[in-house]
């Protein structure tokens, strides 16, 4: 039986990403619904997380890491590839 552990996240969007979310959520309170926005993140969110395995969300966030910081070189991780871990080689400062 898998427990499920509860995590506290905080999501920072980018001004354009915030301004989509928020003209969702008044669509849908044209509707009849009201849905504040951070609710529809929170929903957002979470269908990725259930349409994905935390591994490979685990390895998108590890990638996009790795990217940020300049070490990822010639395609290191590989989206397909969720068995292996790939060697990351240190670039000289």
């Amino acid at each position: 039986m898998k427990t499920t552990k509860p995590a506290n996240v905080t999501v920072t969007l980018d001004e354009d990403t915030f301004a989509t979310f928020t003209e969702a959520s008044e669509i849908v309170e044209k509707a009849g619904i009201r849905v504040p926005t951070s609710q529809l993140v929170q929903t957002m969110l979470n269908a990725e997380i259930q349409r994905l395995s935390a591994r490979k969300i685990a390895q998108r966030f590890l990638k996009s890491v790795i990217q940020q910081i300049g070490g990822l070189q010639n395609g290191a991780l590989d989206d397909e590839d969720e068995e292996t871990i790939p060697q990351v080689r240190a670039t000289k400062a």
